[in-house]
C-alpha cells in the first residue's frame, strides 16, 4: 500500500475547488461495477455530514439469490483494524495504565528482543519483528489460539533492531492486540465496542468471526480472466486480532475517522504523536502530502475484500470504500473521489481494447525521460503483449485501448504514445499529462 500511496502522490497534481462532482463520481462506480471491476459500497463525508454514498454489485450471491448491497452492508476491513487498536492503545496511554515506554517484555518475554521493543515501536512498525502472516506454516483458514500465536512469533528472530527503520509487520499488531484484552481483562471485541462502537454510534462496527450473511455480512470474491466471480475462502478471525478482525462498513469508518481528527478519541497530545509521520508510517496511520494536501490514510486486505480509509484535513473530508470484489486498482478509485470532492473532473475509462500484432508493439519499445517525473518508463514486448514500468520497477502488462494508447486499469495510468516525435503523455487518474521523451 505504502509503495501505491507514494507513486499515485508522486505522479498527481491537486488543486482546490469549491464545487464537487460527485455525479461523475456515481458513473464511475457503475461503469466499474457493469465492467466487472468491483462490487462494494462507498462513503464520503464532508464537515460531518454525508455527502456522497454509493453501492454496487452484491454481498452475497448462491443458489437461491442474490443480495444486493447497500449502505448497511458490512464487509471485513481487513488492517485498517490497526487504526481502531492504535486509537484504543493512546486511550490506555492516556489512562496511565501503560506508556509509549513500556517494554514488551512486560508482557511476552518470551517474543525476540522482547526487552528492548517498546509500545511506540510496535505502533510504528519499527519493532523490527518479523511478519508472522509470512510464516510458511501460518494458515488464515485455520482457528488458532494465541497460545499457538505467540509460539509461531518466538521462533523467529528479529529482521533489524528497534526503531532502525520502519517495516510494515502484521506482528506489531497482533500483540498490541493480545496486550490490550491483558490489560483490560476483556476480549478485543468487547474493549472495541466500549471504547469506540458505543460511544460513536457505529451500529456496523464490531470483531468479527464466520461470516453471517443472515446478519448483513458480505461474502467476498474473486474474479477469473473470464471475468466469472467465485466465492473466496474466508480466513479464521481468531489469527488476526487486532491486526485486522474488524468488520465495519463505509458509514461507520468515516464517522470514526472524523472523531479522531476532531479530538473525539484521544487527547490532543496522544493524536499529536499518533499523526506524526516519519517514513510515510505514524502510529496505526499512514500519510503522504502532495500540492498542499495531506492524506491520512489506511488500507486493508483480507480473503478478498479490499477497503481503503481516507482523512483529507484541508478538506475537513473523510472517504471510506469497501469491496467485497474487485479487479481494478483501489487508488484511482480513491483519488477520483478526491478529485470529484474539489470539483476535478474524472476521467471514465472506456474498457475497450484492440489487438496488435508483435511487430506494430516493437513500436513502443524502448526508454522514456519524464522530466516531471522522478523515474523514467521502461517499455517491452513479451509476444502479443507490451509491457511497462517504472525504471527498476517489475513490469506490467498494458492493455491497447486504441491506436497509440495504453492503459495500466490496476493504476489508473494512460499512455498516449507520438511515434512521429519519439514521446508520450502519461496521465493517472485524470490527472495533468506528464510528456516523456524516448532515450536514443
Amino acid at each position: 500500500m505504502r509503495k501505491a500511496l507514494l507513486l499515485l502522490l508522486l505522479v498527481s497534481q491537486i488543486a482546490f475547488a469549491q464545487n464537487t462532482n460527485y455525479n461523475q463520481l456515481d458513473t464511475l462506480l457503475d461503469l466499474l461495477y457493469q465492467n466487472d471491476k468491483i462490487m462494494g459500497s462507498m462513503t464520503i463525508l464532508k464537515d460531518g455530514k454525508t455527502v456522497f454514498e454509493k453501492s454496487v454489485g452484491y454481498q452475497y450471491i448462491n443458489d437461491k439469490e442474490k443480495k444486493q448491497s447497500t449502505s448497511k452492508t458490512k464487509y471485513r476491513i481487513g488492517s485498517i483494524t490497526k487504526t481502531f487498536t492504535a486509537v484504543m492503545f493512546f486511550q490506555l496511554i492516556d489512562e496511565g495504565k501503560l506508556t509509549l515506554d513500556t517494554k514488551l517484555f512486560e508482557y511476552f518475554p518470551e517474543v525476540a528482543n522482547a526487552e528492548k521493543i517498546e509500545v511506540a515501536h510496535l505502533l510504528n512498525h519499527s519493532s523490527g519483528l518479523f511478519n508472522i502472516t509470512a510464516d510458511e506454516n501460518f494458515n488464515e483458514q485455520e482457528p488458532t489460539t494465541q497460545e499457538k500465536m505467540l509460539s509461531m512469533i518466538a521462533k523467529h528472530d528479529v529482521d533489524f533492531q528497534p526503531g532502525e527503520r520502519h517495516e510494515y509487520s502484521n506482528t506489531n499488531f497482533v500483540l498490541l492486540g493480545y496486550i490490550l484484552e491483558r490489560i483490560e481483562k476483556k476480549s478485543y471485541g468487547q474493549v472495541l465496542k466500549e471504547r469506540i462502537a458505543k460511544p460513536l454510534g457505529l451500529k456496523n462496527t464490531y470483531y468479527g468471526s464466520e461470516i453471517d450473511i443472515t446478519n448483513n455480512e458480505s461474502l467476498s470474491y474473486y474474479y477469473e480472466d473470464d471475468n466469472s466471480l467465485h466465492e473466496a475462502k474466508q480466513a479464521h478471525l481468531s489469527n488476526p486480532g487486532g491486526a485486522g478482525g474488524i468488520v465495519s462498513n463505509p458509514s461507520d469508518l468515516v464517522v470514526f475517522i472524523n472523531a479522531l481528527f476532531n479530538d473525539k478519541l484521544m487527547s490532543k497530545n496522544s493524536f499529536k504523536i499518533m499523526t506524526t509521520i516519519n517514513d510515510e508510517y505514524g502510529s496505526g496511520i499512514l500519510s503522504a502530502k502532495k500540492a498542499g494536501l495531506t492524506l491520512f490514510a489506511h488500507n486493508g486486505r483480507i480473503d478478498f475484500f479490499q477497503s481503503m480509509l481516507v482523512y483529507i484535513p484541508e478538506l475537513k473530508t473523510a472517504i471510506a470504500l469497501n469491496a467485497n470484489a474487485l479487479n481494478y486498482g483501489m487508488m484511482p478509485i480513491m483519488f477520483n473521489a478526491i478529485n470529484a470532492s474539489i470539483g476535478k473532473d474524472i476521467e471514465i475509462p472506456s474498457f475497450k481494447s484492440i489487438d496488435l500484432t508483435s511487430e506494430e508493439l516493437k513500436k513502443y519499445v524502448g526508454t522514456y525521460e519524464c522530466e516531471e517525473l522522478p523515474f523514467s518508463l521502461i517499455f517491452k514486448t513479451d509476444g502479443k503483449i507490451l509491457k511497462g514500468a517504472p525504471e527498476g520497477s517489475d513490469l506490467k502488462d498494458l492493455k491497447p485501448t486504441e491506436k497509440d494508447e495504453f492503459a495500466l486499469e490496476a493504476l489508473g495510468v494512460i499512455l498516449k504514445f507520438d511515434l512521429s516525435t519519439k514521446s508520450l503523455l502519461f496521465s493517472q487518474s485524470g490527472e495533468s499529462q506528464k510528456k516523456c521523451i524516448k532515450k536514443e
